[in-house]
């Protein structure tokens, strides 16, 4: 078996919208646990069914699965993808050039294996510590939310206002009662506050997250 199938199934694992448990993906797919978990520790060694499910769960090629290091290629971009990074120094002007094709344009791009093709994706570092477990510096993955009201209540998503930039929160719909978002951090620390519709200019769903540093 290639080097990498076992590190790459466990970055792909952690790699899910809210991190999910062995167990619990181990439920979604049908598996034991511990086949799970031999998977990732390199104690066993996939049947050809498994690797063909697993790869097309996580819409990857059983190729990259097996020989490519993802965690590696996460950190370095594939050019030309369908993910758009605003990066910290273009962080500051992204409200007033979101909708400005020739600013978009020079924001570097790149794709990763476990998040669709065929959707718009937007990248941002992230910044505070209203969200943990989420650490200042690491990068968070959105998706792009056409229809707001279509939102459901306490999804986490990546709020473009006007007044404070691009901002991480748990969100609670109220667009068509009241015209407004209730945005809620995960930190007790920080009050709920709302957001009149007028005043976002993006929503963006949380679809992943990349940290460079190794959870404490």
């Amino acid at each position: 078996m290639a080097t990498y199938f076992g590190q790459n199934l466990a970055y792909l694992r952690r790699a899910l919208a809210g991190k999910i448990s062995q167990q619990r993906l181990a439920d979604e797919l049908g598996l034991k646990k511990s086949t799970l978990a031999a998977y990732e520790l390199g104690n066993a060694e996939p049947n050809y069914e498994d690797l063909v499910f697993l790869a097309g769960h996580f819409r990857i090629s059983i190729d990259d699965l097996l020989n490519v290091d993802l965690a590696r290629q996460m950190a370095f971009g594939t050019p030309n993808g369908n993910i758009e990074y605003v990066p910290v120094k273009a962080l500051g002007g992204y409200t007033a050039g979101y909708g400005d094709a020739e600013y978009i344009e020079q924001l570097p791009t790149f794709e990763l294996p476990f998040l669709s093709k065929e959707k718009k994706y937007r990248a941002f570092p992230y910044e505070g510590d209203s969200m943990p477990p989420l650490r200042e510096g690491c990068v968070v993955f959105g998706e792009w939310v056409e229809n707001w009201k279509e939102i459901k209540n306490g999804t986490i998503c990546l709020v473009v206002t006007r007044d404070e930039g691009v901002v991480l929160k748990k969100v609670f719909n109220y667009l068509s009662e009241k015209g407004l978002l209730v945005l809620k951090s995960l930190n007790e620390r920080y009050a709920p506050y709302p957001v009149l519709a007028e005043d976002i200019l993006e929503l963006w769903q949380f679809a992943g997250y990349f940290d460079g540093e190794f959870p404490r």
